[in-house]
């Protein structure tokens, strides 16, 4: 594999209506390999370039993001006709699968490993929700997508949230993508079915209604079509869970009641105020770690093994891949990303050239003259240069007895330097002739 192929698709994982995703490795220097998830765009949306934009910018957004329960993002890079995004690999089961795993067995998620997936969830959402730029700026991210699939739970009982922003880019489809956002319906928030200016908020009562449907094993909002789902979720009526689950505790109902509010007002103004009483409620019920997580996702990941069919060429139009991913968030003269502009649709993030920082403005100087003036004042003086032979004579005269010559005096021992940072303070402003430490450092 040539230093350009970094990744290497090893199967396909999943497929959806946006785009399909591939288990492979990245591959480097001494067998170096590392297991990654690559997402790629579906190539019939390559050509809408408002979504392409925006899934760009937002793939960038996640480079932001690095937290145990976000999924992280590594790559961007354009290959095979398509867009992708490489991220981390997470060996499990999404939330979704996990609860058809349990309806198949015909059982039900215990109410205190529901109560800890939800806790992590809010986790998550909490980090996301006061992310920062690399200015300290507020990114203001709202995730706008948290459905059981962007839940993603390891082997290992860690739950992580994925998918952060393409929610947000699925806004530039066209009627003719129609079939892409079916289904997410049931997860919206009853302000964006009115058209209502939304906020984080809409993020809790999401990860209300997954609370709701661990605990019950239904969907809370489910119509007959997607028209009927939209206006189920517009009136925001929520059965009492008991219903279909008596033994759920009041401490559950209560916590479900305000993350399901009808009103963002109402509602969980914060996802830490969410967590917080999941934590106190948990205190109260029989202890969940992950475990117990774990113990779920491994075995709706091996159903899934066992029921997958391989299929001849998993990653066909993918090749290698990837074939020149070394964009590292960046792009090559010509791409999508350079004929336009980013826009990133999230407030505090800015697409900026990054300029040129000189290192000898930091005031590091006096560190490296002392570390180079150390061996320098042990070292022998260096023997002088002979001095050029004489014209010879005409005719040579006889050689005459010299002494023998008093044996070299040692160089005299040069006084210790000052401190660093007294030599720091006692720096001249002005340049000195031998250039700045970097340079001579680098060896420029």
């Amino acid at each position: 594999m040539s230093e350009s192929q970094r990744y290497h698709i090893v199967e396909k994982i999943a497929a959806g209506g946006m785009a399909e995703v591939y288990r492979g490795e990245s591959a480097g220097i001494e067998g170096f390999r590392k297991k990654v998830a690559i997402k790629r765009v579906l190539p019939k949306l390559s050509a809408n370039r408002d979504f392409i934009n925006m899934f760009l910018d937002e793939a960038r957004l996640g480079a932001y993001l690095s937290h145990s329960r976000c999924v992280q993002v590594f790559d961007i890079g354009q290959g095979g006709g398509a867009h992708f995004i490489v991220m981390e690999f997470v060996d499990g089961a999404d939330l979704k699968e996990v609860l058809e795993y349990l309806a198949g067995r015909q059982e039900r998620m215990a109410v205190e490993v529901a109560c800890r997936i939800a806790l992590d969830v809010c986790e998550g959402l909490s980090y996301a929700h006061n992310a920062k730029d690399h200015s300290g700026r507020p990114l203001d991210i709202v995730h706008r997508d948290i459905s059981p699939h962007n839940v993603l739970m390891t082997r290992f009982g860690e739950v992580k949230l994925v998918d952060f922003g393409l929610a947000k880019a699925s806004s530039h489809l066209t009627s003719e993508d129609e079939d892409i956002v079916k289904g997410k319906f049931g997860y919206l928030a009853p302000e964006v079915t009115r058209g209502e200016k939304t906020d984080r908020r809409v993020d809790i009562f999401a990860a209300g209604i997954l609370l709701w449907e661990m605990l019950t094993g239904r969907r809370l909002f489910l119509g007959a079509s997607d028209v009927e789902t939209f206006k189920l979720v517009r009136d925001a009526v929520i059965p009492d869970p008991r219903q279909f689950r008596p033994d759920i505790p009041e401490d559950v109902i209560a916590v479900l009641g305000r993350a399901l509010a009808g009103s963002p007002a109402q509602r969980y103004p914060v996802a830490d105020d969410m967590a917080r009483d999941l934590s106190v409620l948990l205190t109260r019920l029989p202890p969940a770690n992950y475990l117990d997580i774990g113990k779920l996702v491994a075995g709706a990941a091996d159903q899934r093994v066992s029921r997958k069919k391989p299929e001849a060429g998993d990653a066909s139009g993918m090749g290698d891949l990837i074939i020149d991913a070394r964009r590292d968030f960046s792009a090559s003269p010509g791409s999508v990303m350079t004929q336009e502009p980013s826009r990133l649709g999230t407030p505090g993030i800015e697409a900026k050239s990054g300029g040129f920082e000189d290192p000898s403005a930091w005031g590091l100087d006096a560190l490296f003259d002392e570390a180079a003036s150390q061996p320098a004042a042990a070292a022998p003086a260096p023997a002088p240069a002979p001095a050029p032979a004489p014209a010879p004579a005409a005719v040579p005269a006889a050689p005459a007895v010299q002494p023998a010559a008093a044996p070299p005096q040692p160089p005299p021992r040069r006084a210790p330097p000052p401190p660093p940072r007294q030599r720091m303070a006692q720096a001249p402003a002005e340049e000195k002739k031998e250039g700045p430490f970097w340079r001579r450092w680098f060896g420029g």
